[in-house]
């Protein structure tokens, strides 16, 4: 003998304990608020990043801080020496300019930055956006745009940082290239090297 078991349609009991379940779940948990939170807590890190520069005399403008801080983030360079490392080179100003031509904020040869444009693209060691991988293949950039200064500066820097044997030869060779066994215990180098890596060994 064949039973048959009757299907139940009445689903209403279920759907209204799921909906209930689901309504006790915390607002957090389901709505998209982990970007805005975290959109919150790094503006919060990049005002600690400003008045940590104000605090060691930096009088340039906020936005330029803070966009310096932003690629200290993306080269994961510590903050301390970065603001040294700037202020020493041009005081946080964009439109600097040194007897030897360098530009801008991070001082930078144009010639130095062709060839660090160059590593950029063809290593793949950074993440370019498609407006900076335009830029370098085309030579477009202005060294005295904040965001092309600082792209190019940080990325001569941590190459420097990775090919030299401590943060004092490569501060030494960003200050003087082939010459910089003269500059190794150069007051600049002293001013910005604190004996610490300038890379961190950690992300945030």
């Amino acid at each position: 003998m064949i039973f048959k078991v009757k299907k139940s349609k009445n689903y209403r009991p279920i759907l209204t304990v799921i909906i209930f379940m689901f309504l006790l779940i915390p607002i957090p948990f389901i709505s998209p608020t982990s970007q805005i939170r975290w959109h919150k807590e790094y503006e919060e890190l990049r005002h600690q990043a400003l008045l940590y520069a104000r605090s060691s005399g930096v009088k340039g403008d906020s936005e330029t801080i803070k966009r310096a801080y932003d690629y200290s983030i993306r080269f994961w360079m510590r903050w301390p020496v970065v603001v040294r490392w700037i202020q020493a080179e041009s005081d946080f100003i964009p439109s600097a300019t040194s007897k030897v031509n360098a530009k801008g904020l991070t001082q930078v040869m144009a010639g130095t930055a062709s060839y660090i444009g160059e590593v950029l693209l063809y290593s793949g060691s950074v993440g370019l956006t498609a407006e900076e991988e335009q830029k370098l293949s085309e030579v477009s950039y202005n060294l005295y745009e904040v965001e092309d200064n600082l792209l190019l500066g940080f990325a001569y820097l941590k190459f420097l940082s990775i090919f030299s044997e401590n943060p004092e030869e490569a501060l030494a060779r960003y200050l003087a290239g082939k010459k910089w066994v003269d500059f190794i215990d150069s007051r600049y180098v002293k001013s910005i090297s604190d004996g610490k890596p300038i890379i961190r060994d950690a992300a945030l």
